[in-house]
């Protein structure tokens, strides 16, 4: 059980404090950054008050007093990107070597059509209620709008455990999946920045905010803020070591549970490349697709699986290797597909096909030796699927493939459940819900990965993969998040930071 000092729970209650009375600016802030549409590449500038990034930024530059504030520009040469966009930090600096590093991420992902959404329209935040009405099932009633979706079993876990039937919910596309985290940040930052001052104390260690973009593709601003690859190193430039430094990454998650791995993800690119000859007489051609087809077909068996998963250990914690195969798959003379209607233009139909190409989607536990050895388990893997594709169509050329950014790898807090549970950073995240929302959480595996694929990976700092406040339907239409929530979120994540980092002495 955590325990706070009498001078940490003064700060606490001091920070806390300035929450509540800030609760309606903190919401306002919600509403205005759902109103600035983010899909990755449009998060924005901090000069740019129009985007989310430059509403982030004025609102904790307009608030702060010892806070400081960086943005970090990601210019389109060394991005995926065509325009300019910003990683913003917010540190509160304090006076030892340790530190707490907490992330968002500042993109959504696309709304879908406008009729689906309350009022057809996505990017306005509106107030509804939520009702449970049986397992995972909820009522949703936004307006004169009431309809009934099913949420995840983790997110009815949290009604069961509350007790509630029924709460307010604030509805819009990325309100819960990522920007009341956001929020959920800027009050804790802003909270605990006032209430040092007005207290007269420090902190022992830095507190660190990265409100990251690109989390919802391909992580683009969290390999930039740790230095993954040939991105930049913003963290690694300003600190020499990660000793006695702990991380969360705020999710819109199951409220406030500590969760504390996720399997990797590999997105495997398979070309198989033929030859072509008329389609009146396909002896004398080799047919790309239908190798493709035969290589896809051998991944359903036991003997498959296994040769993939030879390189990965029986990981307690995050469950076992699972292969989807043929995730996209396009080849011989399909020229364009029109993702409104579906059409397919095509030519060359009367031509046996001399190409195609297949995607599969591999979830991967931690593999011997892990964490290192990356690269090599990339080989290997590659390697197994190119081999056994030509095994399954010899008269076909096969190439394996994993792009740039298509690799994540998997994280984890220690070997199984119960040694994460004794985890110091998940008893004090259990601590900090409990003490906030009034629930014992436990903890959690996530389903898939999160921007702590590469904030550990990058660091080595102990990290909480996701934490933050209950909500449903992200990637969905009527999204919504728990109104209380967003302002639990900012008094839990300031009190996980001053039970982390601790106050200076004689402060």
């Amino acid at each position: 059980m955590t325990e706070l000092t009498t001078r940490q729970r003064v700060v606490v209650e001091a920070g806390c404090a300035w929450i509540d009375d800030n609760a309606d600016a903190l919401v306002d802030l919600l509403g205005d950054l759902v109103a600035r549409p983010s899909l990755p590449g449009d998060e924005g500038v901090h000069d740019d008050e129009g985007t989310t990034v430059g509403r982030l930024w004025s609102f904790l530059d307009d608030n702060a007093d010892a806070l400081d504030l960086d943005a970090q520009p990601l210019p389109p040469e060394g991005d995926y990107r065509e325009e300019t966009r910003e990683n913003v930090y917010a540190v509160l600096p304090g006076e030892g070597d340790g530190g707490f590093v907490a992330t968002s991420h500042t993109d959504v992902v696309p709304p879908g059509p406008d009729d689906d959404w309350p009022g057809g329209e996505p990017w306005t935040m509106r107030d509804g209620v939520v009702r449970r009405t049986g397992n995972c099932t909820v009522e949703i009633a936004v307006g004169d709008r009431v309809e009934e979706r099913t949420i995840r079993e983790r997110m009815d876990r949290i009604w069961r455990l509350r007790g509630d039937e029924k709460v307010a919910a604030l509805f819009g596309r990325g309100v819960y999946d990522n920007k009341a985290s956001i929020v959920c940040l800027v009050g804790s930052a802003l909270g605990l920045d006032i209430a040092l001052s007005e207290t007269g104390t420090a902190l022992a260690g830095d507190v660190v905010h990265g409100h990251l973009v690109d989390e919802e593709y391909y992580q683009v601003g969290a390999k930039n803020m740790v230095g993954w690859g040939d991105g930049e190193d913003w963290l690694g430039d300003r600190y020499d070591s990660y000793d006695d430094w702990t991380a969360a990454v705020l999710e819109g998650s199951y409220g406030f549970v500590p969760v504390v791995g996720h399997r990797g993800l590999v997105w495997v690119t398979l070309r198989a490349e033929g030859e072509s000859a008329h389609a009146s007489t396909p002896k004398l051609g080799r047919n790309a697709v239908l190798g493709e087809a035969k290589a896809l077909a051998e991944t359903d068996s036991d003997e498959y699986r296994d040769a993939i998963a030879a390189p990965f250990v029986d990981d307690a914690l995050l469950g076992d290797l699972t292969v989807a195969p043929g995730t996209t798959i396009v080849g011989g003379g399909v020229e364009r597909v029109d993702h409104e209607t579906g059409a397919v233009e095509r030519g060359g139909v009367n031509t046996i096909p001399d190409w195609c190409e297949a995607t599969f989607d591999v979830r991967i536990p931690r593999w011997e030796g892990f964490p290192d050895g990356a690269d090599a388990l990339q080989d290997r893997l590659l390697e197994t699927v190119e081999r056994r594709a030509t095994e399954a169509a010899p008269d076909v050329n096969f190439a394996a493939t994993v792009g740039e950014h298509e690799f994540f790898p998997p994280v984890a807090l220690a070997a199984n459940r119960e040694a994460a549970a004794d985890h110091p950073l998940v008893r004090t995240a259990a601590w900090a819900a409990e003490n906030t929302v009034g629930y014992e959480p436990g903890l959690d595996v996530a389903p898939g990965v999160t921007d702590a694929a590469f904030v550990y990976h990058g660091t080595h700092i102990p990290t909480l993969v996701e934490y933050g406040p209950a909500g449903a339907l992200s990637h969905e239409s009527s999204e919504f998040v728990e109104r209380d929530h967003v302002i639990a979120g900012a008094k839990a994540m300031l009190k996980l930071a001053v039970a982390e980092v601790g106050l200076a002495h004689g402060s």
